[in-house]
């Protein structure tokens, strides 16, 4: 199981003499709490993950970008969050040559802009699903990116133009990912950004990342075309990591672009005890997709001790 008490040193060493350290490990006390992965008590030898040296991928000069993005509307909250990031989209300063928008029964209705391709689904089925039913769409359509956000998420007017730059600029990776930030002015907020709850993680000792999270990431069409995501995961939690291992074993790097930002609202603000109620739930539907992400990769373990956090922002 995750080495929860080796954690908390970790922490308590990296944030020496920092002013919100105390503050931070009780957070952290909390998050651990809520996640509890069961142990995995498997004692056959882990096979080592052969890392890729890397696809040379084949995107023309200007290659056709789809933004897929999974919508489930079920709140004000949520309604609010979804209209945020279309006009995010429409602001973009290179703008992207498909948008998806795949509904996955939501409860509410919301407004779609007329030029956004709109997949409706007729049975809520998990995120995982509707990306692929995106992706589905984005091939027939030829393009040769395939970019993901979240509803509840705010994109950086160059963000579009930083995916393009990160390919153009390194042929042997595949996937990338960004630096996603929290919207939310709360400490809940500033602990993900401390903690790159969002952000995926980096190898310590090789040149890419265990994964990127898919509120914030890009793939060709050629990883597309082999990796699915695994739509037995019912939320968005441990699906993405469980692609991008997939991805990772067919040979596919995953790049950090720090400048691909996306903001991402929590939805922090209201008193503290929903707000602490709002992190725990998130963090128990975390733990909830790991065990999932365990079945599938029961090693996933021994690579994540090889990875580290990639902060939001400095502290």
């Amino acid at each position: 199981m995750l080495p929860y008490g080796k954690i908390l040193d970790y922490w308590n060493s990296k944030l020496e003499g920092h002013n919100e350290k105390y503050k931070f490990l009780v957070t952290k006390f909390i998050e651990t709490y809520a996640f509890k992965v069961a142990p995995n008590k498997s004692k056959k030898k882990k096979t080592q993950l052969k890392f890729p040296v890397g696809h040379l991928h084949d995107l023309p000069i200007k290659p056709k970008v789809a933004l897929v993005i999974p919508s489930y509307v079920t709140s004000l909250k949520d309604k609010l969050d979804v209209e945020k990031l279309f006009t995010s989209i429409v602001n973009q300063r290179v703008l992207p040559d498909e948008i998806v928008v795949v509904d996955d029964c939501s409860t509410l209705e919301y407004q779609v802009p007329e030029n956004f391709n709109f997949i409706g689904l007729t049975k809520n089925k998990g995120s995982a699903n509707a990306r692929n039913k995106g992706i589905e769409l984005a091939l027939s359509l030829n393009c040769q990116i395939i970019a993901f956000i979240d509803v509840d998420c705010v994109l950086d007017v160059n963000w579009i133009k930083q995916v393009l730059y990160f390919f153009q600029k390194n042929k042997d990776f595949q996937i990338c990912s960004g630096i996603t930030k929290s919207l939310d002015n709360h400490w809940f907020g500033r602990y993900h950004d401390i903690n790159g709850t969002l952000n995926g993680r980096a190898f310590k000792n090789f040149d890419g990342l265990l994964y990127g999270t898919t509120a914030n990431l890009a793939i060709t069409s050629n990883v597309a075309e082999k990796v699915v995501f695994n739509d037995i995961f019912p939320t968005a939690a441990g699906e993405d990591i469980e692609f991008c291992f997939r991805a990772i074993q067919e040979g596919f790097k995953i790049g950090l672009n720090p400048e691909m930002i996306v903001h991402h609202h929590y939805g922090y603000g209201q008193s503290w005890l929903m707000s602490t109620k709002r992190f725990y739930n998130q963090f128990k539907r975390y733990g909830k997709g790991e065990r999932i992400l365990l079945e599938q990769i029961p090693e996933y373990y021994s690579y994540f001790e090889e990875t580290m956090e990639i902060n939001s922002k400095d502290f």
